[in-house]
């Protein structure tokens, strides 16, 4: 019976052995690699081309915003210099002031909205170009380190980024498809 029990174990260990070893080999190898994401994201060509019309829009809206406070720092002083206070002038001083209080609101929720719009897109169009990045070279997993404890570790040797980032700057510029 002995004997029996001992033919058993040694059989299971050789058995779990050789299925361990045939399993290494036959095991397909998974490519990963890491990215930072904020380099990717701050250095996406998308992101600054985007990021330049929008300072454009808000320098264009800025300067309303500036010409209507003029307008009314103008007024203001007209009717501190007035012995006599102005009725009419006071109304239309008000009324420009919520006007000014109004546009500069509306520009800095209308500022707000298109850099969301803006970030969406840019994060859509990125992850799509990492993702064929990752099918053209052969990756399993690609990470996004961004410090947020996703990704706590990975030898340097796996920082795909430089090459992540070259790509999709060269696929949107139409460079590769």
């Amino acid at each position: 019976m002995k004997k029996f029990i001992f033919y058993v174990i040694v059989t299971l260990v050789l058995s779990t052995g050789i299925t361990y070893v045939m399993m290494t080999f036959t095991a397909k190898k998974e490519k990963t690699g890491w990215v930072s994401l904020s380099d990717l994201f701050n250095d996406f060509a998308f992101k600054k081309e985007l990021e330049m019309k929008l300072k454009k829009t808000k320098d264009v809206r800025q300067a309303i915003v500036d010409s209507l406070e003029f307008g009314l720092k103008v007024l203001s002083k007209q009717i501190q210099s007035e012995q006599q206070k102005d009725k009419e002038k006071i109304a239309v001083f008000e009324l420009k002031r919520e006007d000014y209080l109004k546009k500069k609101k509306q520009f800095e929720d209308d500022n707000d909205a298109v850099a969301k719009q803006y970030d969406s897109q840019i994060v859509s169009q990125m992850n799509q170009y990492v993702k064929d990045f990752g099918n053209r070279n052969g990756y399993t997993y690609i990470f996004g380190a961004d410090g947020s404890g996703f990704l706590m570790y990975s030898i340097e040797g796996n920082n795909i980024t430089k090459d992540v980032k070259n790509y999709i700057n060269d696929r949107y510029k139409g460079k590769t498809e």
